[in-house]
């Protein structure tokens, strides 16, 4: 690894000016400097790349994971990417993770047994011990925070052992899970692990060792829900349809192909179905989690399935019910952990409810789409009445992708700001090959909804290109869908983290797609910007980009996509006008970084050089605005209001004038035309 600096001292050579010409140059220096200075630039390259970046709720303190080495390498940077350091201490890290509760803390995983943790922002690191490796479960995390306790986390453990049995000669590994709690965050695990134990012996089982668990949570997962005992978790337990039969599920990473064709011809795994257990004293006590159905709750439902899936959000307790002989799913919902009721969503006829995802919610209703062909592309979202029983029908033929990530996403920064893909060839949906229709023929049109999903409309075409060329869409195109702005989301999009805005950047938008009668492939795309949470758009920029947004929307950024680039282009006033910032060589970008609530100055630029001395290499670009502004923003953030720098944001709809969500919705933000950054330390 090694820094280089983007900036670099240049001389024209001794020669004599004119008084004249003096007065020229510095009076261009003024307009620069007025227009705002160049960032600063500092890239870093690593021979081994970084698969994972973790900020701390200080944006300037970074954490990078190396995982593709044998050593498992942590970095750390302490002044927003511009230097990078390794930490010693750790070896063979596989998994990193800031605590959600903790600004100081955070946890680098091995594949072992032996992990570590900082509870100082990286600064020291403590060895402990677990009594197991962590779950490598699909989906699962094998740590679980309280919302409230950040000491309080749950940890769970793959335990797995070799098997051979029957005619089929090759061993097969038989793995499960199993659930651990610390209360003091692993402090005296730490303890242990200095003065010689390995074996994990501060962590607790919670269900007693040898239980298998398909997945356990804190009821107060959120700090919403308020309802349950501050120690209440929840557990979906693997039951054994025979007691003498050893509890166990396999999974795909332990296990040999051969071994399961062995397992499944001899019959030598035993079927096992999962309940829903609740505890609010660590399971010293615990209690099986009826759902109406008359039974002992062990069999999940009156159809006689199991508990697939059970999930907090908000204030709401959300379980999945399978049934015993169809694909079919029942959703129970609770807004108290011990009263449920089944969740009444008016499907289509001939509909079944194949698969839920449960979309970011507010405190006052849920958003379920549900999975409703068989190919798995298709869905409906539905929005439910406050207590999450009662659903109504909120938006047909919604985009899934096979994993069941759906293109419905909210705005971040305002309120009830939803944006999402339908699929307008819905029909033809199982006709293709095989009785999937091939995705790369579905035709997306996008939607927007300025009230949480109750009524949508289709997105408001720009009147002109990046060149003033009038798109030519008349209002009937627009509100038809058949000449219109649609937008990647979710499923297509190639930015991580949030696609939508940022919580700090109240109104603003930038977002890949095109203008037309459907979305386009990624790389036939343009990229635009709202300023007023995706009532009207302009484009900024022709072809696909990498977008961020930094100090809370006063910085656009933008990073080309689709070809190696040399520079990077911003903007300081809300999109007017922009600049490019030279890189030292030509990098494919595949990612734009920066803090969870898009407070920092600083942005990172993640990719892969394509030429000179580091070709092939990561470089990791350190992108600071702190000096391209000339003072801090006169505004109290303990009472922000509009002033010289500062404007009134009020988020309206094309129909309900300035009232969203039953109220008005005004936020504080950066005049575009102010010369002043916000560097705020929280979202406003």
């Amino acid at each position: 690894m090694r820094l280089l600096s983007a900036l670099s001292g240049r001389s024209n050579g001794a020669r004599s000016t004119s008084p004249v010409f003096f007065l020229l140059v510095c009076f261009a220096a003024l307009l620069a400097d007025a227009k705002g200075k160049d960032p600063t630039l500092h890239h870093t390259y690593f021979k081994t790349p970084l698969s994972k970046l973790v900020y701390f709720k200080s944006p300037t303190t970074i954490l990078g994971l190396d995982k593709t080495t044998n050593s498992g390498r942590v970095f750390r940077s302490a002044d927003s990417g511009e230097h990078w350091g390794e930490i010693a201490a750790i070896t063979k890290a596989s998994r990193l993770y800031a605590h959600p509760h903790d600004p100081l803390t955070a946890y680098a995983l091995s594949e072992g047994s032996e992990h570590w943790v900082t509870h100082d922002e990286g600064k020291t690191w403590s060895g402990f011990s677990t009594p197991g490796a962590p779950t490598t479960a699909p989906g699962e995390r094998p740590l679980a925070f309280h919302a409230e306790r950040a000491g309080w986390i749950l940890f769970f453990a793959e335990k797995c052992k070799e098997e051979t049995g029957g005619w089929w000669p090759f061993p097969r590994m038989v793995c499960h899970d199993e659930a651990y709690y610390t209360k003091d965050g692993f402090d005296q695990a730490a303890k242990d692990y200095k003065a010689g134990d390995r074996a994990g012996s501060a962590i607790t089982a919670l269900l007693g060792d040898g239980k298998p668990v398909a997945k356990c949570l804190w009821a107060r997962q959120t700090k919403e829900f308020e309802a349950m005992a501050e120690a209440a978790i929840f557990c979906l337990e693997i039951v054994p349809e025979s007691e003498a039969a050893e509890n166990k599920r396999s999974l795909g990473r332990k296990r040999s192909l051969a071994g399961d064709i062995a397992g499944i011809l001899d019959k030598q795994t035993p079927r096992s179905t999962v309940q829903l257990t609740a505890s609010e004293d660590f399971f010293s006590t615990k209690r099986t989690v009826h759902f109406g159905s008359g039974n002992d709750g062990a069999g999940g439902d009156r159809a006689g399935g199991g508990v697939v899936a059970v999930s907090v959000v908000k204030n709401y307790v959300m379980a999945a019910i399978s049934h015993a002989h169809s694909n079919e799913m029942d959703l129970f919902v609770s807004m108290d952990g011990h009263t449920w009721a089944e969740s009444r969503l008016p499907l289509p006829p001939g509909a079944e409810e194949d698969a839920y995802t449960i979309l970011e919610s507010t405190a006052h209703s849920v958003l379920v789409d549900v999975q409703t062909s068989s190919a798995g592309a298709l869905g409906t979202l539905f929005r439910s009445n406050s207590n999450g029983t009662y659903y109504t029908a909120s938006l047909e033929h919604t985009h899934r992708a096979a994993s069941g990530l759906v293109d419905v996403e909210r705005v971040h920064g305002v309120e009830g700001v939803i944006i999402a893909n339908q699929v307008a060839n819905w029909e033809q949906i199982g006709r293709g090959i095989g009785g999937i229709l091939h995705r790369e023929k579905l035709e997306l049109k996008s939607r927007i909804s300025f009230n949480d999903g109750a009524r949508w409309h289709f997105l408001q075409p720009p009147k002109k290109d990046l060149d003033g060329k009038a798109f030519g869409c008349s209002r009937d195109g627009w509100e038809t869908g058949q000449c219109a702005l649609h937008l990647h989301s979710v499923t297509s999009t190639r930015t991580p983290g949030r696609v939508f805005g940022s919580p700090s950047a109240a109104g603003v938008i930038l977002a890949v797609g095109n203008v037309g009668s459907q979305l386009s492939p990624w790389r036939e795309c343009d990229t635009f910007l709202s300023r007023d949470g995706g009532i009207t758009w302009k484009m900024v920029h022709r072809e696909a980009h990498h977008v961020q947004l930094a100090d809370s929307g006063s910085v656009l950024v933008l990073a080309n996509d689709e070809v190696p680039t040399d520079v990077l282009a911003y903007s300081l006033d809300s999109g007017d006008t922009w600049t490019n910032a030279a890189l030292d060589q030509k990098m494919r970008v595949s990612a734009l970084f920066i803090d969870d609530d898009g407070l920092s100055p600083v942005v990172l630029a993640v990719g892969t050089a394509r030429e000179g001395a580091h070709n092939h290499e990561q470089v990791v670009v350190s992108v600071d605005f702190a000096k391209s502004l000339s003072r801090q923003c006169s505004l109290d953030p303990k009472d922000p209001k509009a002033g010289k720098d500062t404007e009134l944001f009020v988020m309206s709809s094309h129909d309900d004038d300035d009232c969203i969500m039953g109220h008005r919705s005004e936020h504080i933000r950066r005049k575009p035309s102010a010369d002043c950054f916000m560097r705020l330390d929280q979202v406003l």
